[in-house]
């Protein structure tokens, strides 16, 4: 067994070599591959005779089993959640960081100001 899986992964490592080259190709062949495939398994079914029913709890408990059940229909949820979570607190952070900035360049103005003023009174006192 060790032996077919290092061949495949062999040949897999030169497929994915070679469509660098050609990426529409890999695509194209990659659609007929999946839908190939996905007929193999529905003629599959149907000639044995499993109900609809059969079908999907079959499936969810191929997918749960294999852990892609959550992954794929719950999770892209909430990653797609979280991200819109993290553009809003990023938002949030570069506004606060706007105000603060604009109130820092306020209050250095103002010390400014108020430096000059002390500055010109300590001459005025000296002369």
């Amino acid at each position: 067994m060790n032996f077919i899986t290092k061949k495949l992964l062999k040949i897999e490592d030169q497929a994915r070599k070679f469509f660098e080259q050609f990426p529409f190709l890999q695509a194209i062949l990659a659609g007929i591959g999946v839908i190939v495939f996905w007929r193999g398994i529905w003629e599959g079914l149907d000639q044995t005779g499993v109900s609809p029913l059969a079908s999907i709890i079959l499936g969810v408990l191929i997918l749960g089993a294999v852990g892609v059940f959550v992954q794929t229909f719950i999770g892209n949820t909430i990653i797609i959640k979280e991200v819109k979570h993290e553009e809003k607190a990023g938002q949030k952070a570069i506004e606060k960081l706007e105000v603060k900035e604009n109130t820092e360049s306020i209050s250095l103005t103002e010390i400014s100001q108020k430096l000059d003023c002390i500055m010109k009174k300590m001459e005025s006192e000296n002369k």
